[in-house]
């Protein structure tokens, strides 16, 4: 078995400000660096053999903090920026506050993953990133008999389709332990450790067992990114609640 540790990137300033800004322009807030390196001396420890970042600046900055907090050294070119694990570029919206774009989604309610609105990518797109992504990592697991390690520093709403993906995905991936609540969205720098079968022969589904899910003793010491502190403290997004990790 092999371990994949996906993560979601630190608060940005976006999120700080609760504004949806450029790519470009929504790097780390303080806290979310706080967040990124509080990660890092968790998983300090931890080898990883193979790395990999969205080219959002957000998220390689994340897994900059998580090497340089770390007891391995690796080299400057360790981390593979992978456009397939951007986050989902959600259109009309991306012009939008954060509030504005979170009733649109719970007004989708249970249709959220076919919600496109105007300009956005549609479910099926994110999938098809998704399906290429995760045959790069398949070549990984099954190349050599040493289990890997490998880190995948992404977003909220990308990993959630990837839960998505791999659940409807059944001839091709079985969860071992999948609950309900795995789906919830993850705080900044939170984390899902997944055990991963190696499939040398190619002899499918290969089986997944969520070792952590929703990883996030590290951010104890912290206080509460701003998404969470307005979920909390605004009455019109109390249906929103359930559906975050608290």
């Amino acid at each position: 078995m092999s371990l994949i540790y996906f993560v979601r990137h630190g608060e940005s300033i976006g999120s700080h400000l609760l504004e949806n800004l450029s790519p470009d322009e929504n790097i780390l807030s303080e806290n979310g660096h706080l967040q990124a390196k509080k990660l890092g001396i968790h998983l300090r420890s931890v080898t990883f053999t193979h790395l990999f970042a969205s080219p959002y600046i957000r998220a390689i900055c994340t897994a900059q903090h998580i090497l340089s907090e770390s007891e391995t050294i690796y080299s400057d070119d360790a981390i593979v920026v992978d456009p397939d694990i951007r986050e989902r570029n959600l259109g009309i919206y991306e012009q939008k506050t954060t509030k504005e774009l979170v009733t649109a989604l719970m007004t989708a309610g249970d249709d959220y993953f076919d919600w496109t609105p105007e300009g956005a990518e549609s479910r099926l797109d994110v999938e098809r990133r998704l399906e290429s992504f995760l045959q790069k990592i398949e070549a990984i697991l099954d190349s050599g008999l040493e289990r890997k390690t490998i880190l995948v520093v992404t977003h909220c709403t990308l990993m959630v389709h990837l839960w998505h993906y791999l659940l409807q995905s059944e001839q091709k991936y079985r969860f071992k332990n999948w609950k309900p609540e795995f789906m919830k969205v993850c705080k900044n720098t939170s984390y899902f450790l997944l055990a991963v079968e190696n499939l040398p022969d190619k002899i499918q589904p290969r089986v997944l067992e969520v070792v952590v899910a929703h990883g996030s003793d590290h951010l104890k010491s912290l206080p509460d990114d701003v998404f969470s502190s307005l979920a909390n403290r605004d009455k019109s997004l109390d249906s929103m609640k359930s559906c975050m990790q608290q």
